[in-house]
């Protein structure tokens, strides 16, 4: 008979404190990706699920960085592409480009009159 670790009533109080604190969220991925996923979680010295929660809290945090503004990925790219032709980051690049078509924009208004 194989020992348990822990009693039946540690076992229950853990899993009421987890309860208590924790939300669960269950993932479904493609077939093979678990082990890639946990490759990279270990070579980063994470679990899997811490992995996959700072995974998460990036993106959130990219996404919103600029108020929540979403790009197509064709836009991205090309922000991507012209950034890395600057030698700038894509946020400081985007931001750049954003500044000077408004300084136009305020330009073109301007004459407008």
């Amino acid at each position: 008979m194989v020992e348990r670790k822990n009693s039946e009533k540690r076992i229950a109080s853990n899993n009421k404190w987890t309860n208590a604190h924790y939300d669960r969220v269950n993932l479904a991925i493609q077939k093979g990706r678990k082990d890639v996923i946990k490759a990279h979680a270990d070579s980063r010295g994470e679990s899997v699920n811490a992995f996959i929660t700072r995974a998460i809290q990036e993106t959130i945090e990219r996404d919103t960085e600029a108020g929540g503004i979403s790009l197509s990925p064709d836009t991205v790219k090309a922000a991507q592409e012209a950034a890395e032709a600057t030698g700038e980051a894509v946020s400081v690049f985007i931001a750049r480009a954003v500044e000077t078509q408004a300084q136009r924009d305020k330009a073109a208004r301007g004459l407008k009159t």
